[in-house]
């Protein structure tokens, strides 16, 4: 079994990219992909974390999400699903109401529906970009700070992003137990939501 943590930094923290309703975790949007020269590049942490979740189905996964040099969250991704099941009917009865569930699968087809108009519009670039992602990352085992998000300690902050790009440590670098013991030092006791977003969802 491996262990590898993904990190990134999040320009919004509206508790939408990550949601975290029902004290469930779920990256379903934003972090997909891009488009470029009208062909779809599947650049995004999602794709990427649901890939080596199949591909590596024993390995302990974990994301470290950054706000303003704040560690906004550190998850354990517990179950990767394609998009068009977590937006199914099925899938909504499964993981309940949430403020990310903006498009409905149609048979096997993703449509933006009304929720949220303001977030990703219908006919958006965005639209495309999320479903890029294919995947949305689970996690039952999480702690969102939100605005309790701690400054990350300087020596851990110089191995993190410095920018919009992902970086991935693999338990087979010094740095992934460097940052995996800091993360959890720092969490202790803590689980679930912790702090309200920074950002409304609704403004």
């Amino acid at each position: 079994m491996g262990r590898i943590i993904f990190s990134y930094r999040i320009a919004y923290d509206m508790g939408f990219a990550p949601c975290i309703d029902n004290n469930i975790f779920t990256l379903a949007c934003c972090k997909g992909g891009q488009i470029r020269n009208g062909k779809n590049i599947l650049t995004g942490l999602r794709y990427h974390v649901g890939q080596h979740y199949y591909r590596n189905p024993v390995d302990e996964i974990y994301l470290f999400g950054i706000y303003k040099n704040g560690m906004l969250y550190y998850a354990r991704i517990t179950d990767v699903v394609m998009m068009d099941e977590y937006f199914s009917t099925r899938g909504k009865r499964v993981y309940g109401d949430r403020a990310d569930q903006i498009y409905d699968a149609e048979a096997g087809i993703l449509k933006r529906n009304d929720l949220l108009p303001h977030i990703h519009p219908k006919g958006s670039v965005q639209n495309e970009q999320d479903r890029n992602g294919h995947y949305v990352l689970v996690s039952r085992q999480f702690t969102y700070f939100g605005k309790n998000a701690p400054a990350i300690d300087a020596e851990i902050l110089r191995m993190l992003p410095k920018n919009r790009e992902i970086k991935r440590y693999a338990d087979s670098c010094s740095e992934y137990e460097t940052i995996h013991s800091y993360a959890m030092g720092v969490i202790g006791s803590f689980q679930g939501v912790i702090g309200a977003p920074h950002d409304s969802l609704y403004d």
